[in-house]
């Protein structure tokens, strides 16, 4: 059985991920900047909430779950589905740029300004009988310099 919804977030946070930056959101900057992130991290998002990471100048949101088709744990599926997400970032008060990541597709990871992100998990894992509240989507991103 396959489930798709689309959630969208109500307050302001996507509206700025969808109308900042320039060209393609798909289409991430390639340049380095070992500057913004010297480390690897893994970091956990709810919908509509956006971090500034400690010890860095990024910043992060999940600004919407655009499908979510992924197969419910209590049934038995052809195809395990795909959950599409999307999530902002930025350096400094710079521009929001919006990265789009899938959990079973590709893109399921992205570099941005010389930093690997990928999507990990989308959670709540769903159920044949009940739909997902918006406010109990989460995201594990795991963020690394790209090489």
């Amino acid at each position: 059985m396959l489930r798709a919804s689309k959630v969208a977030l109500s307050s302001a946070v996507f509206l700025v991920l969808g109308t900042t930056g320039c060209g393609n959101p798909t289409a991430p900057d390639q340049t380095r900047d070992s500057t913004l992130l010297p480390v690897s991290r893994e970091i956990v998002l709810r919908l509509g909430e956006d971090i500034r990471l400690e010890g860095s100048v990024l910043r992060l949101s999940f600004g919407e779950v655009q499908e979510d088709s992924r197969c419910p744990v209590d049934v038995t599926c052809v195809w395990e589905g795909n959950g599409k997400v999307a999530v902002g970032i930025a350096a400094g008060m710079g521009p929001t740029h919006a990265l789009i990541l899938n959990t079973s597709v590709e893109p399921r990871s992205v570099v941005w300004s010389g930093i690997q992100v990928t999507l990990l998990e989308l959670t709540p894992a769903p159920h044949s009988e009940a739909e997902i509240p918006p406010e109990d989507y989460r995201v594990k991103l795991r963020l690394e310099p790209s090489e």
